[in-house]
């Protein structure tokens, strides 16, 4: 067995967060039982693409490697006429924008820059290890053989050789009919219906070694999605298992319960932050409008079946004592124990507490801007269901079904002048 290291991967971290409550952990490995690939920010099936066809186009022979400066081209040549084209799901979007106009640079100078680091927030560090995991890539980001023939097959398709300018490095801008050889080139490549569902399946479905329950998750998912015009919610998609699916049943509810208890802790933490100075009674009050929590027994479900990892039940184990006394109606009871829990997760990152309880008031250190309470009238039906959906972590599951939406060819999108 072999082994290789990467750069921490971000996606994983929730957004506009950082994390006080070590929730990415808990969330991305039960995810990680129905999605074994996919990332937060792998949401868009052009980017695969596009990553896919560059590494193969991009490789080296001599060192057997993909050559990081070709690709970097290769990115700015096709994010470019993406944008010429209005297509959607570019990255490095509002840098391309304020840039537009003849000559096109391209290389590692900063004016062909269209990310700060394109090498890490661009396709090259973002969508590499999907594609690996998959197994249509090898750790150098190099094509397997299944993944070349994929990418030969889009390519097929658009026969223009356009690209070519990427790979040369003695071309270093590009001119107005370049650059719209290359949008109708990058358009008729991500037009492909035939080749993006070839690929599409072979992302959805796991690859050839997927995770148990992913083929499940992608047949349920294709029946799920049948006449959806938009991608919805994950927590649709889970309910949905919970009816349809005999291996997912139990699992998908469970997961619905881990969801509600981790977005019931996020929300008392965030809104605790903004109580700096209030007493035991003024945070009792507070918190006692969550009487009405329509989940009527918060809990952590029991994963111990398939999840071995000390460090995941720990943390579980911390937030399991908040959820039983919020079931409970202990709210300053429940303040302790999230701060404690909250503490360990400090504790283990070698920093300190946000904030905590001091002389029978709460302590905030950390700046950061605070949460508020739901209201009554987001307790009611449709709005709960709307104000949770915004607040799920997903597991994954709303990048499955976006690439699941977008195997038919994308359509452009229409921009402000």
């Amino acid at each position: 067995m072999s082994f290789f290291f990467t750069v921490l991967d971000d996606s994983l971290r929730p957004r506009g967060s950082r994390d006080p409550l070590g929730a990415e952990l808990l969330w991305s490995r039960v995810g990680r039982r129905l999605v074994g690939n996919l990332t937060t920010v792998t949401a868009h099936l052009d980017n695969f693409i596009l990553t896919l066809v560059g590494f193969h186009l991009c490789g080296d022979a001599r060192n057997g490697q993909t050559d990081w400066a070709s690709f970097e081209r290769f990115e700015q040549l096709t994010a470019r006429a993406r944008v010429a084209k209005k297509l959607p799901g570019v990255i490095g979007v509002r840098r391309i924008l304020r840039s537009q106009g003849f000559p096109v640079p391209l290389g590692s100078g900063p004016d062909a820059r269209i990310l700060d680091d394109q090498r890490q927030a661009g396709l090259w560090g973002l969508y590499s290890s999907a594609l690996e995991a998959s197994l249509l890539t090898d750790a150098m980001r190099r094509p397997t053989e299944r993944g070349a023939g994929i990418a030969r097959q889009f390519l097929a398709a658009a026969p223009d050789e356009v690209w070519q300018l990427a790979l040369d490095k003695q071309v270093r801008q590009l001119g107005d009919d370049d650059l719209s050889r290359a949008a109708d080139w990058v358009s008729a490549l991500l037009g492909d219906s035939a080749s993006r569902e070839t690929l599409a399946n072979c992302l959805l479905s796991g690859g050839e070694r997927p995770e148990p329950w992913q083929g499940e998750v992608f047949s349920q998912g294709r029946r799920f999605m049948a006449g959806k015009r938009t991608p919805p919610p994950a927590r649709d998609f889970l309910l949905w298992l919970t009816g349809q699916s005999d291996a997912l049943r139990d699992y998908a509810a469970r997961v619905l319960q881990f969801d509600e208890a981790l977005v019931l802790a996020s929300l008392c933490f965030d809104w605790l932050l903004g109580c700096h100075g209030r007493t035991v009674a003024q945070i009792e009050e507070g918190m006692g409008g969550l009487a009405s929590w329509p989940f009527n027994t918060p809990v952590i479900p029991d994963f111990s079946a398939e999840i071995d990892d000390a460090e995941w039940r720990r943390r579980s184990t911390g937030l399991a004592a908040f959820c039983t006394a919020m079931a409970a109606g202990q709210w300053y009871e429940a303040t302790e124990h999230l701060f404690a829990h909250h503490a360990s997760i400090a504790k283990a990152r070698g920093g300190s507490p946000w904030c905590y309880w001091e002389a029978g008031q709460i302590k905030v250190v950390m700046s950061t801007t605070p949460g508020t309470l739901p209201v009554a009238a987001e307790f009611s039906g449709e709005a709960f269901a709307g104000w949770m959906a915004k607040r799920s972590n997903g597991f994954f599951l709303d990048a499955f079904l976006a690439i699941l939406h977008q195997t038919q060819p994308p359509a452009p999108v229409e921009r402000n002048p």
